[in-house]
């Protein structure tokens, strides 16, 4: 199935910017962005007011954004009956996806969310069953969440529903794809075997209802995997929900680049990062609110751009839902990967792949590249959570399989904080691996190497 996107080169009169042209193409791993495959980042914004989303659209733009990933299902509510739209609750989407395009913003739909599927039977918190309007106590079609799996009247309902919405939205320029349902693995009763022909009768459903054949997708909590829906044709990229927990003793850019790879290697599709977050819960004394926690929200922006997913950021309470918990994340990362949009900025992703890379022990890191350009980022590895104590890094060095035949590189050092270029030097091929000293440092640097005539 074709998965492409074309998105006209628009000019808004609500404002100077303008809707950049994306697609994604059979076979590539990142989106095209005005023809060049490019990494791109974005968040997970959510309000129950239009002013609450400009709040966090305006500096996702600002700061070089592209994608915004909306739950439906949260934030506004929908009154209807199962199965209808309520025309009041679509334009008030509606409204934000036209906020979101005239500050040259794309937004990718997530039509279920598995909290309204949740009864709570298993201890999860959020479970929101009683106020599903499929449930039965509450005039639906549904006695139980893991009806919607079914070949039942209340996943039909449902698929009608989703039709219903693909249509009225298609033409929509910014629409960036469709994310059929977020961690189908929370729904009450769920299983993969129950929840993969339901998610390839939606996925079958968007796709006669898009004209513009817009990639689909559909994600499991966590690091979790279902190895049949992930291989499954319904899916065009597959998704990763990395949050810190026991693995890599917190540290969540080492968990992005673990579960980021493992999925490349194992599915060779696109991977995209849905959510993220230091903290999967979300509370006050949690890792997120940490005084110093803002490091770590660095490390992770910067080992998504070099781990080999297709975008990067994608936070969750520092990026909005922080409001529901009483908490003020999202001001302090309004502009959090800034940086790092600078650093990607114009550098074409054809080809891409991981590039192994070597240091010492007192190093972590990652490589990305091509045959033209390679990307490394590295950081102190005594950089540990809660605290991130920062560090000053001197006579260290990379060392990379460098792709292609080129034999002079030039190479650029860059300030991960400010993007800002700190040195600079030229380097020849070695014979099996080739070495790049590194400039004096404090906790982390990026480099670009770039084969010389080109």
């Amino acid at each position: 199935m074709k998965a492409s996107l074309l998105l006209g080169l628009i000019l808004f009169a609500g404002g100077p910017t303008a809707l950049a042209q994306v697609a994604l193409e059979p076979g590539e791993f990142y989106f095209r962005v005005a023809g060049r495959p490019a990494f791109i980042f974005g968040r997970n914004p959510t309000g129950t007011r239009l002013e609450q989303f400009d709040e966090l659209l305006r500096p996702a733009a600002e700061s070089g954004e592209t994608i915004l990933r909306i739950h439906l299902t949260v934030g506004f509510q929908s009154q209807s009956p199962a199965g209808d739209v309520d025309e009041a609750w679509a334009a008030q989407w509606e409204r934000v996806f036209d906020s979101a395009a005239a500050k040259g913003l794309h937004v990718l739909p997530v039509l279920g969310v598995w909290a309204d599927w949740n009864d709570g039977s298993n201890g999860e918190p959020w479970h929101q069953w009683d106020k599903n309007r499929y449930n039965a106590a509450r005039g639906g079609p549904a006695k139980t969440p893991a009806e919607l799996f079914q070949d039942s009247n209340c996943q039909r309902l449902w698929l009608a529903w989703l039709e219903s919405l693909v249509k009225r939205w298609q033409a929509r320029a910014n629409i960036l794809g469709w994310e059929i349902f977020s961690e189908l693995d929370l729904v009450s009763g769920s299983s993969e075997t129950k929840a993969l022909p339901f998610v390839e009768r939606a996925a079958q459903v968007i796709r006669k209802s898009d004209s513009r054949h817009r990639p689909v997708t559909a994600s499991l909590s966590g690091v979790g995997e279902w190895p049949k829906l992930f291989a499954s044709g319904a899916l065009d990229v597959i998704q990763v929900h990395p949050y810190t927990d026991g693995r890599f003793h917190r540290h969540l850019d080492e968990l992005i680049l673990s579960s980021v790879r493992a999925r490349l290697q194992r599915y060779g599709k696109p991977v995209f990062i849905g959510e993220c977050g230091l903290d999967p819960i979300g509370t006050r004394d949690g890792l997120a609110n940490a005084p110093r926690a803002h490091v770590g929200i660095q490390h992770a922006i910067w080992a998504a751009a070099v781990s080999g997913a297709m975008n990067g950021r994608m936070l969750w309470w520092e990026d909005g839902y922080d409001r529901y918990q009483r908490l003020d994340l999202r001001a302090k990362y309004a502009h959090a990967a800034k940086a790092a949009a600078e650093f990607v900025r114009g550098v074409d992703f054809s080809g891409f792949r991981p590039v192994a890379v070597s240091c010492s022990a007192d190093l972590k890191g990652a490589a990305i590249g091509g045959k033209e350009t390679v990307l490394v980022w590295v950081r102190e590895a005594r950089c540990e959570p809660p605290d991130w104590n920062v560090r000053r890094v001197e006579s260290q060095r990379v060392t990379l399989d460098l792709p292609g035949t080129a034999r002079d590189w030039a190479v650029e050092f860059y300030d991960p904080v400010s993007a800002k270029p700190i040195g600079k030097l030229s380097i020849q091929r070695g014979n099996d691996r080739t070495t790049i000293p590194l400039p004096v440092f404090e906790d982390a640097i990026a480099l670009k190497a770039t084969a010389s005539g080109t």
